[in-house]
């Protein structure tokens, strides 16, 4: 894999990685979002109905925890994990833990990572998670860490996150040495330290001098804990001072679920590749991305969220609705109006109102289309606002709406 910097706005990066393997001929611009699965599929979507989603990314992420316990079978199938998922046009990037819900905590060591799935822990020590990854063979695949910490974690614990993911990453490489199979994938290291800069840079250093092809930057909360990182007063600084330890030619990944506003604060510290787990978990709590990025916000759906929004927007957000609100039971409008997705184009706010309420399934599948329709949307605008030189501006029509 390579990565190229096209320009530097704001702080943040325009870029291109261009994929090594199977995709060798492809070019994806950044600032992007991977797509987000359980267990090797989209939430809430089939493989016909995924299709009615426009401008899907180019990398599918696919977290082991529960992946891994199955990968004898995948190994018997021998065809990888993109084929098995039948996201085989994708580019396949694994990770450790599914972005969407909080790890538990104290399981790690010395020896081992333990995931996390619907069967359990499962604990690989960085042979048998290479044995996994031989299995899987993706394109991308994160090293072997220890992210269990947070804001609160000490001094001697962050310490150990930091050597534990380390000596994981020598190990693992000196085994990738050995892999036929692997020869063609890349390695993705972890930055680890909390919220300690010392650990933080250490890190950073560390794992640049080691032969990985990009970085996931995590450790800053245990999972999904639902914290805002920017309400905290040194996380900014922080992540800066991070990224500033890392190689120009390389891109950084974080996996947080951020909304529109957080990615565009994390692009201009210069993040390149985020997660799409936030439109799942707005999915989850039956509320809709209602964003606009126009600059400033002057569509027509704009106009009446800020005329009808009542009792229909949760407390402090504009950029979404919630549709279990009963205010959206004679609500005969489209999700969005003026959006083009197959939920907007076909379907009420009635509706899917009524289907939450009666605990329809179908109202996931829509609402899951529309959110990553909108979520993907925005990445599209983001790299628009960055050539125009319009960052700060979209920031500010942003910021107006969730205020």
């Amino acid at each position: 894999m390579k990565f190229s910097v096209e320009k530097v706005v704001g702080g943040g990066r325009l870029g291109s990685i261009l994929p090594a393997g199977r995709h060798e001929n492809a070019v994806i611009e950044t600032p992007m979002c991977t797509l987000f699965t359980k267990v090797g599929s989209a939430p809430h979507l089939g493989y016909d109905m995924l299709k009615r989603v426009s401008n899907i990314p180019d990398i599918a992420t696919m977290s082991l925890g529960g992946l891994a316990p199955h990968h004898e079978n995948i190994r018997e199938f021998g065809k990888g994990l993109g084929e098995f998922t039948a996201l085989k046009s994708n580019i396949i990037f694994t990770t450790l833990h599914d972005a969407s819900f909080a790890i538990t905590s104290g399981k790690n060591d010395r020896n081992g990572v333990a995931l996390w799935g619907k069967g359990g822990k499962f604990k690989m020590d960085p042979s048998l998670y290479v044995k996994v990854q031989e299995a899987f063979r993706p394109d991308w695949f994160q090293a072997l860490s220890d992210g269990d910490t947070d804001k609160d974690t000490g001094k001697k614990r962050l310490i150990k996150a930091v050597n534990n993911s380390l000596d994981f990453l020598d190990n693992t490489v000196q085994l990738l040495q050995k892999s036929e199979v692997l020869k063609n994938s890349s390695l993705i290291g972890a930055i680890q330290g909390g919220f300690d800069v010392e650990e933080r840079q250490r890190s950073a250093k560390e794992t640049s001098a080691r032969p990985v092809h990009g970085f996931l930057i995590e450790g800053f909360e245990k999972g999904h804990s639902g914290l805002d990182l920017f309400s905290l007063e040194s996380f900014s600084s922080l992540l800066a001072k991070t990224v500033s330890c890392l190689p120009e030619n390389k891109p950084r990944i974080m996996e947080t679920a951020w909304s529109p506003l957080q990615v565009l604060r994390a692009f201009k510290l210069g993040i390149d590749v985020f997660s799409s787990v936030y439109p799942y978990l707005l999915t989850q709590k039956g509320q809709a991305l209602i964003t606009d990025y126009t600059i400033p916000p002057k569509s027509a759906s704009a106009e009446l969220e800020r005329e009808q929004s009542g009792d229909c927007l949760p407390p402090n957000s504009g950029l979404f609705i919630d549709l279990t609100n009963k205010s959206n039971f004679e609500d005969f409008r489209p999700v969005l109006p003026g959006c083009d997705c197959y939920c907007c184009s076909n379907f009420t706010r009635s509706y899917i109102h009524h289907l939450l309420n009666t605990s329809e399934l179908l109202a996931y599948v829509l609402l899951m289309i529309h959110n990553f329709h909108q979520y993907f949307k925005f990445f599209s605008c983001l790299r628009k606002s960055a050539r125009e030189g319009t960052l700060d501006d979209l920031q500010a029509s942003l910021e107006l709406q969730s205020s």
